[in-house]
């Protein structure tokens, strides 16, 4: 068919000195997707859908000329080619049109993918392809959500060069933004900061993924659409094709095509650095459509140039009548101007034309080589102990010594001027690969081969060979060593000693019939079985009775229907203990499909069933007393004020403090302070109701919530209970101790009417009466909730510091602890204050957060981080380092995040990979979808992602596997008290463990000792930071750092 029919009819050109204002306005006008700038009817660049996608969201002015950011590399063939060598350009070279030329190279318009596809509309009708065959490798489609901006969508776009995104409302997609709904958002001049909704398409066309290809082809064409929206039922995924997905799959599926591209010699010798170029054979002329860099370096030649512009006619014809009757030898010796080639051609056979690939290998100096050098091969090898061949570069031997025909069995008559190939069990891909070694290396070492014995047996030889060349003739010589018995010995070493005894998996081996023929060590010591005990027995010996028939039903159902299950499954141990284990079933089956064999590997989860539970109650409870943590109280005392509110009650709130425990603890150690906490928990406990709550929040400070308060009485008489009853000392070993406390008293509601309020005040008064003499207590009044003249200062003077540029950031090395290396870093701010010095976060960091000022601080370490980060990789000093840094919820709830790390990688260049933003474990569960949404956005530049302080607090483990993180961190309250305190021994153990089940990597923080560092190694921890190793350094300090380190 003539190219006339599918040049596209509406006006696409335009003179190149037009802006880009003049194309934004004629695409819209006309209703195009690109336009070509001409100079003198030639076509010297194009604009496109994709190039204003890039412009508007950058912001360029529109006036600026097109010419200068047009692309300039041009497809472009003559107007009398075959729609076949069309479609190859475009497949070849990755494009979506083709800009059509006369012979004078004048321009006649352009030809889009759309239109091919069109064309092949009845063979992609034969092929039965469906659209869940074109989104089999395909990513799912990105997204955002309807309240998201528009230029919120751009960026994404842009990252990952996609030219449409979709638009959902509750996980399901209502409407979709494209590259042509840019050009309308362009001319018009939209704010990018409105939200995408109100801009979106939203009648969009679903299909389902069974649907034929050239159904959803049809829809397409009429409504003249180029994208179609796919759901994938099984998946529950969305996905995008496009023009170009389809044109993949024209004619029998096109994979077919990138297969036998994959197959062919290409690759192996672009990676040799040799000249290829691939022709369109269409009988009259071979035009080259393809070459790599080094045909255009050796021989300046152009897409759309026929072949007889580098191979002078009559050689070519000579060439060319060869390969149509198929007697062209492989590397056939030509010669182009002074250069002499070894010319290998492959054909293909592509959408019913020829594909004729060439590939031209120097080999003048070869040519050159001394004939003596071939005589003295030849005396050489004759005279060795060794097997010996020799082969020219057709592959036909030429030359065996004894050995070999003593190895083989064939005499010298039999094998003498035949091919190698009919003598090895290698595939003709192997034999060339080997060979293009040779003319590389122009030696080969140690390689093996599989040759095949005049007997019919197959033997391993391991080959040892160099090349020469006499006058244009290349042989190979090659020395044999038969290492077929150590191949056998070390495959079943391999199988037996590695497969089966290394492992900590249970196998279990069964016939056709699910009788069991093997176990492994593993087996025995999970469930206690030896193998004479189950040798023959159906696995069902093993079930727990915890499961019924349907679960049974279920999982042979589907290893039957996918040859494979993995399940969560109860099954008992020989001593009668029940314990779950995580099954893995493969069915093993033989070149006709039948059942050979069955494999399941399982291992006992036990301990990973039991870490999940520890973490799950220390998670609200104090390890040390087991009293509920900060966390649980929270949850508890909301639902007292909901009943108290409801009922019209007062509930009290104690907030207790010992008396001087820095003292003993700092005096007597740790172990005497744990200890008098303990008793004073127990103390405290006896005196409050079954229905109240006593909760240790941290320290030595600890809260009653008294509920059921009728009069206020009754408040100052539990108080007085409780101070009487500390009036007893404490003995503990060898001492007395005369432990006392302060109360502060809040009142619901006289005091407040939340739980922050309520604690807040009882707090407030608890320091009056230590600051009245201790060992008593105070009602919270009014007049205490006066603001404190320091804290009004320390706000005013963080607003004064962020103007005056007085903060830095410090960095904390991050040490991989399996290889011992600095891996990264941790940002952290420091306030340089004009009369305190160095002021650390703990001291500013809660006022910054109460008045938003941490908004400008952590967009200030973000950038300040994200450029160090850069200039460490850059530089190879920390090529692949990490940087990570701590977001506020303050950040997150009234910043716009999401659009900064946007702006700081592309200002910095910083790689998203490189970035670890760390979110605290307590927001993240306070907020849970919301934090869903967050992650998946960041998770969908790039970026890693850590859970900071974990353990702290309040995580329910069912949503852990809903987040894309990437890390957990052992806060430093944990760490601080390894390997002493079994709690925080346990809590960390359970971490670590919980970590590898979640494959996600594990940090500690705050190590500072060798004992520390000791047993998070042995316990598997991925990664650690303290003072231990470093402390925070500044910028040089630190780059000293890992120069010496690492």
């Amino acid at each position: 068919m003539s190219l006339n029919t599918l040049i596209s009819a509406v006006k696409d050109s335009i003179n190149c000195k037009a802006t880009l204002q003049d194309i934004l306005d004629a695409m819209i006008e006309n209703h195009t997707k690109h336009f070509v700038l001409l100079e003198n009817k030639k076509p010297v660049g194009i604009i496109t859908e994709r190039d204003i996608l890039l412009l508007y969201t950058n912001h360029v002015n529109l006036n600026l000329k097109a010419i200068n950011y047009a692309n300039k590399n041009l497809i472009t063939a003559k107007s009398n080619r075959k729609t076949n060598y069309i479609l190859g350009l475009m497949l070849n070279h990755k494009i979506r049109r083709v800009i059509v030329t006369d012979n004078e190279n004048n321009y006649i318009g352009s030809i889009l993918q759309e239109k091919i596809i069109y064309e092949f509309e009845q063979d992609i009708f034969k092929t039965n392809i469906k659209a869940i065959d074109l989104v089999k490798n395909k990513r799912k489609a990105l997204f955002v959500n309807k309240d998201s901006s528009i230029q919120n969508a751009l960026n994404i776009m842009n990252i990952n060069n996609i030219g449409s995104i979709l638009v959902f409302d509750n996980n399901i997609p209502i409407g979709i933004l494209t590259e042509s709904d840019v050009i309308n958002l362009a001319q018009k001049h939209i704010d990018t900061s409105l939200k995408i909704d109100v801009y979106s398409h939203k009648n969009l066309i679903i299909f389902d993924s069974k649907k034929p290809l050239f159904e959803i082809i049809k829809i397409l064409k009429e409504k003249d659409i180029r994208r179609a929206v796919i759901f994938d039922n099984e998946k529950k995924e969305y996905f995008i094709i496009t023009s170009k997905d389809i044109l993949n799959n024209i004619k029998g599926n096109y994979n077919l095509f990138l297969e036998s591209k994959l197959k062919d010699v290409k690759n192996t010798f672009n990676s040799l650095n040799e000249a290829v170029i691939e022709l369109f054979d269409n009988e009259e002329e071979q035009i080259i459509y393809w070459f790599n860099d080094k045909a255009k370096k050796l021989f300046d030649i152009k897409i759309d140039q026929n072949i007889d512009s580098i191979i002078p006619f009559q050689k070519w014809n000579y060439v060319y009548k060869k390969i149509k009757n198929n007697s062209f030898n492989e590397n056939e010796i030509i010669e182009i101007g002074k250069n002499i080639f070894q010319l290998t051609v492959i054909v293909t056979k592509i959408l019913d034309n020829s594909i004729i690939k060439l590939l031209f290998t120097n080999i003048s100096e070869i040519a050159n080589t001394n004939i003596q050098i071939e005589n003295n091969f030849k005396l050489l090898y004759e005279q060795m102990p060794y097997p010996y061949q020799s082969l020219n570069h057709l592959g036909e031997i030429v030359s065996v010594n004894n050995k070999w025909l003593e190895l083989t069995g064939y005499s010298k008559d039999e094998v003498i001027n035949q091919r190698f190939s009919k003598f090895t069990d290698e595939t003709h891909e192997t034999l060339k690969g080997l060979f293009a070694i040779f003319l590389k290396e122009k030696h080969i070492f140690d390689e093996r081969i599989k040759i095949k014995k005049k007997n019919g047996e197959i033997l391993i030889a391991s080959f040892t060979g160099n090349i020469s060349s006499v006058n244009g003739t290349i042989k190979t010589h090659c020395v044999f060593k038969d290492i077929t018995l150590e191949e056998k010995i070390q495959k079943k070493l391999k199988l037996s000693d590695i497969v089966f005894e290394n492992t900590t998996e249970g196998i279990i081996i069964t016939n056709e019939k699910a009788e069991i023929i093997s176990i492994n060590n593993a087996f025995t010591k999970i469930t206690g079985y030896e193998f004479e005990e189950v040798k023959n027995k159906n696995p069902r010996i093993l079930q727990s009775g915890k499961h019924n028939k349907d679960f049974y039903k279920n999982l042979w159902d589907n290893l039957l229907k996918d040859s494979s299950y993995k399940c969560e499954i109860w099954n008992r141990k020989k001593n009668g203990e029940i314990y779950p284990e995580w099954l893995n079933i493969s069915v093993v089956k033989d070149t006709e499909g039948n059942i050979l064999n069955y494999v399941a590997l399982f291992s006992d989860i036990s301990k990973i069933k039991d870490s999940s539970a520890k973490i799950e109650f220390l998670a609200h409870h104090d390890p040390l007393t087991n009293l509920p943590n900060r966390l649980l109280l929270k949850a508890r005392l909301n639902k007292s004020i909901e009943k108290a509110n409801e009922l019209q009650q007062r509930l009290a709130i104690f907030f207790i403090d010992i008396d001087n425990f820095k003292i003993i603890n700092d005096t007597y150690g740790h172990s005497i302070g744990d200890n008098i906490i303990n008793l004073v928990a127990n103390r405290l406990s006896k005196n409050i109701r079954k229905n109240d709550t006593l909760s240790r929040i941290g320290g030595d400070e600890f809260i009653i919530v008294i509920e059921d308060i009728l009069e206020i009485s009754d408040i100052e008489s539990i108080a007085k209970k409780i101070l009487f009853d500390f009036k007893k000392p404490i003995k503990m070993e060898e001492y007395l101790f005369d432990v006392t406390i302060s109360i502060g008293i809040s009142i619901f509601p006289n005091n407040g009417l939340d739980v922050e309020d309520l604690i807040k005040h009882a707090d407030t008064a608890m320091y009056s009466a230590k600051n009245a003499g201790k060992n008593q207590f105070h009602f919270y009044k009014n007049e205490m909730t006066s603001e404190i003249y320091e804290k009004v200062i320390m706000k005013q003077e963080l607003n004064d510091a962020i103007q005056n540029n007085e903060f830095e950031v410090y960095y904390q090395p991050q040490i991989d602890l399996k290889t011992n290396k600095i891996i990264g870093a941790e940002a952290l701010v420091r306030w340089n204050h004009k009369n305190l010095g160095l002021v650390y976060p703990s001291d500013f960091i809660s006022y910054a957060e109460e008045t938003k000022q941490i908004i400008p601080i952590g967009e200030f370490v973000l950038k300040e981080a994200c450029a160090f980060m850069k200039k460490l990789n850059d530089s190879k000093i920390l090529e692949e380092g990490i940087i990570s840094i701590n977001i506020s919820s303050i950040q997150i709830k009234h910043g716009d995040l999401l659009k900064k790390i946007i702006e700081e990688l592309k200002v910095s260049k910083l790689n998203p990979a490189n970035l670890d933003i760390e979110l605290t474990e307590t927001y993240i569960m306070e907020n849970v979808q919301k934090s869903i949404l967050i992650l998946n956005e960041l998770k969908n530049l790039g970026i890693k992602l850590s859970i900071d302080d974990f353990g702290t607090g309040y995580s329910s483990l069912s949503y852990l596997k809903l987040f894309p993180i990437d890390k957990l961190k052992i806060d430093k309250s944990f760490s601080a008290s390894l390997p002493n305190d079994k709690k925080d021994v346990a809590i960390t153990r359970s971490i670590i463990a919980l970590s590898k089940g979640l494959e996600v990597k594990v940090i500690a923080e705050g190590v500072e000792t060798l004992e520390q560092k000791e047993f998070l190694e042995k316990e598997n921890c991925d990664e650690i930071q303290g003072w231990f190793y470093s402390k925070a350094l500044k910028e040089k300090d630190f780059i000293e750092l890992v120069k010496e380190f690492n």
